[in-house]
């Protein structure tokens, strides 16, 4: 008697392989008519076959990391690697302010609390930013002057349990979700009516954790939500009977309010006896703000899947790029690309130090506070030989200009809206493929066959490509500029290189430009009445073509372009397929693209 065939878990092949199998026994005769009972039974067992055979897989991949796709078993597979998945994260502004107030009591300190800071307005609404622990400032002559405070977007929540070791399964779970686990505390009292405690430190590493350790580790479980775990006596210490933990977490939105600057004050201060100041004014110094960066969702399924396993591969050291990869991606988890390599590859070798570039998600570049507090990190994991280093990713924005013509009598949209559908095309396949990254590559044919592809009524496209590089000047100061496009200059008898409007010391009176003439970078501006360049300066740098590199000096700039002082520097390639290569972060710039769609 032959064996019915199971490789196939489809209903219909497994209910065909069952006829099949009946059809060598002469004692049934109905299981090939629809109608009969045999062939309802014949159903039933094809799809609990199915149900079972599709449990049975499911519960099979549910059981690696790179086929699992619940989020709890995920995190539960993780865990085992040694990783825990980074929480949704709180933007972090810096800010400086002074509050002066009349101070009868001639108070020496004047305290920020925490959980109150600041309020902003994005997008019309309405986002807290505070303090996660007491920031002091001293006061002098009845003024208090704070630098640089970080202030986290979100709400300072407080809860409190009681330790009661006749519960054997006593849990310590926050419930709340949106929690940013690395804005929690842990301080543990003797009793509830006790003000002393003891501040408890999160661990991922029980190295040098003993039985007086005064430690706990986080885990996620289910729901997002996190449960925090204390020592047992051997790792870490136990909780005794009758303590109070209180914890103390920020619930945020994440990084919905990345970017804010602005910033007015809503905090409590209290000098060190509780009490607070009489009508404090308080003076934002806004030249010194830092605006709200790092703030991130909670980690994808997709990032933990290729997270976890660096993370594992680094066992907690910085040795290889990949270790600093997955290090960095934990100290900082808004990163949207990184690049790392050694100094010995650096014009001239820098041997011993390791050179990391970093493109955050939401911004060209980390904040200086940003960058030292991961270099700081990295501490903990670096080698004794090697030293870390921060740069700036140098972005080398592609623009396009683009003519699209089209029959209108093979569509009803107007140009308007076939222009919003190529933007709309280009932006997925940019986004989709290996060109905004570090060693990113623009490929100039499939972008104009995404554009030709959007429409049937389009016909063709002509389609211009420029590269951009934007610096900041160092003001007031006469500097030399090295910048470096990694790709040949078309070589052209018309100007390839033209800039944005600036001002330097020499023509205070003038907003000026650059552009080059036969390999010379020329100052020039332009005259009001008859629109013509007039050359102020005919040789401030060269350009070389081949190399694709610009150099100028002499050039003592008082303002740049735009409010930051940036200055953009517009140039034609040689080719239209752009590559970057190492810190050179490639970035398709489409809100200062051009597409214009013209019917035909």
């Amino acid at each position: 008697m032959p064996y019915a065939q199971v490789a196939n878990l489809d209903f219909n092949e497994i209910k065909y392989n069952l006829k099949e199998y009946l059809r060598s026994n002469s004692d049934f005769t109905d299981y090939d008519f629809e109608g009969s009972a045999f062939a309802t039974l014949l159903d039933v067992l094809a799809y609990n076959t199915y149900y079972t055979a599709f449990n049975t897989n499911m519960v099979a991949n549910e059981l690696f990391l790179s086929s699992a796709t619940l989020r709890d078993n995920v995190v539960s597979i993780a865990k085992q690697l040694g990783y825990r998945p980074k929480s949704i994260t709180a933007p972090t502004a810096y800010v400086t302010f002074n509050v002066s107030y009349a101070n009868p009591a001639n108070d020496t300190e004047l305290l920020l609390k925490a959980g109150t800071g600041f309020i902003t307005s994005y997008d019309n609404t309405l986002y807290q930013y505070v303090a996660i622990k007491d920031v002091r400032a001293q006061v002098l002559n009845n003024v208090a002057s704070f630098s640089d405070v970080p202030i986290r977007e979100g709400s300072y929540v407080k809860n409190t349990y009681i330790v009661n070791t006749a519960l054997k399964n006593q849990r310590y779970v926050i419930d709340n979700s949106g929690v940013d686990t690395n804005t929690i505390t842990v301080k543990v009292y003797e009793n509830s009516n006790s003000s002393v405690y003891k501040e408890f430190l999160l661990i991922d590493n029980i190295l040098n954790a003993n039985p007086q350790s005064e430690i706990f580790h986080l885990e996620e479980i289910e729901d997002e939500r996190y449960e925090l775990v204390f020592g047992d006596g051997v790792i870490g210490r136990a909780l005794q009977n009758g303590e109070k933990v209180e914890v103390g977490y920020l619930i945020t939105n994440g990084p919905i309010s990345n970017g804010v600057k602005s910033f007015t004050f809503n905090g409590r201060l209290e000098n060190p006896d509780g009490q607070s100041p009489n009508t404090p004014v308080v003076t934002i110094n806004t030249s010194k703000t830092v605006a709200a960066a790092g703030g991130e969702d909670i980690e994808t399924i997709k990032k933990i899947k290729y997270t976890a396993p660096k993370a594992y591969a680094s066992q907690n050291r910085a040795v290889t790029s990949d270790d600093y990869d997955a290090l960095i991606r934990n100290i900082y988890p808004a990163v949207s690309d990184i690049i790392i390599f050694g100094g010995e590859d650096q014009v001239p070798p820098q041997y011993g130090r390791v050179y990391i570039a970093i493109k955050p998600e939401d911004a060209a570049y980390l904040t200086s506070i940003t960058k030292q507090e991961i270099k700081q990190e990295l501490k903990k994991y670096s080698v004794a030989s090697v030293i870390p280093e921060l740069v700036d990713p140098s972005i080398l924005y592609v623009e396009l200009n683009s003519k699209i013509f089209y029959n209108k009598s093979k569509t009803s949209d107007k140009p308007a809206q076939i222009q919003s559908n190529v933007i709309g095309a280009v932006q997925s396949y940019i986004d989709t493929s290996d060109t905004e990254k570090f060693n990113g590559k623009f490929r100039y044919s499939k972008a104009v066959a995404v554009i030709d592809n959007t429409n049937v009524a389009i016909n063709s496209n002509l389609t211009s490509v420029t590269m951009r590089k934007d610096f900041i000047p160092v003001l007031n100061s006469s500097s030399y500029y090295e910048i470096c496009y990694q790709n040949a200059f078309l070589d052209d008898d018309d100007p390839v290189v033209s800039s944005t409007g600036f001002v330097v010391t020499e023509y205070p009176n003038y907003t000026v430009y650059l552009e080059d003439r036969l390999g010379r970078i020329v100052l020039y501006r332009i005259d009001s009445a008859t629109g013509q360049k007039v050359v102020l300066n005919d040789f401030v740098g060269t350009v070389d073509y081949e190399k694709g590199e610009i150099k100028m000096n002499n050039l003592t700039i008082i303002k740049g372009s735009f409010v930051d002082n940036r200055i953009q520097l517009r140039v034609l390639p040689r080719q239209n397929d752009i590559i970057a290569s190492r810190e050179v972060y490639l970035d398709v710039d489409i809100a200062n693209s051009s597409f214009i769609a013209y019917a035909e």
